[in-house]
């Protein structure tokens, strides 16, 4: 298209709704464990609503399962393969604990741990509220607006960005495929184009 400075082979994904993430986020914040974890404050924080650690273990043995599914949630990217799609195994065996990471679905907490413990009325009202109001216009979406800065970081092997309800600037390249940043980041042209430039940097 003439005019166009999008590249016509051009294709990123941005996740602002990644639900394992932000469902152990919820849990986190909820049943208040792990809490040295090197994780940015939330904003904003969810209502717990009427979630509590389920009394089959303590807070501490809660923790070190939560940082388990933490790291595995991040692993997964390092294999994640939109391309493929879950197959009828799959679905039948992803309810089996401590399973092998899938190339087409991500861990899920209640597929291990299951759903005990957690209000999902209020993280469906958490999530909900992590949403925007309304759609920006095309002009204006973050990508968009920081077109140079995204078709470099393209070019250098950038697929996929993950937004997540971090307080304040929050940036990290986990690798050439995959850049993490806060709503605040992504909504400031500076901050989110000097995160597209970044290098990659250790996990989650």
């Amino acid at each position: 298209m003439p005019g166009n400075s999008w590249p016509h082979d051009m294709v990123i994904a941005v996740e602002d709704d990644p639900n394992g993430i932000l469902e152990l986020l919820f849990i986190r914040s909820a049943w208040k464990i792990a809490p040295g974890a090197a994780i940015p404050a939330l904003e904003p924080e969810p209502d717990p609503g009427a979630s509590a650690p389920p009394p089959t273990a303590g807070p501490d043995e809660w923790g070190e399962r939560w940082r388990r599914a933490w790291r595995r949630a991040w692993d997964w990217y390092s294999i994640r393969d939109p391309r493929q799609g879950p197959t009828p195994e799959l679905l039948r065996t992803r309810s089996r604990p401590g399973r092998p990471l899938h190339p087409a679905s991500p861990p899920s907490w209640q597929a291990e741990h299951g759903e005990e413990g957690i209000d999902r009325d209020a993280l469906a009202r958490w999530r909900d509220g992590l949403r925007p109001k309304q759609r920006l216009p095309l002009d204006r979406q973050p990508e968009r607006v920081c077109l140079p800065a995204l078709v470099e970081a393209w070019r250098a092997g950038l697929e996929l960005v993950i937004e997540l309800p971090y307080a304040g600037h929050h940036a990290r390249r986990l690798s050439p495929r995959h850049l993490v940043v806060s709503r605040a980041t992504r909504a400031d042209p500076d901050l989110y184009g000097r995160a597209l430039a970044s290098a990659p940097s250790a996990g989650e």
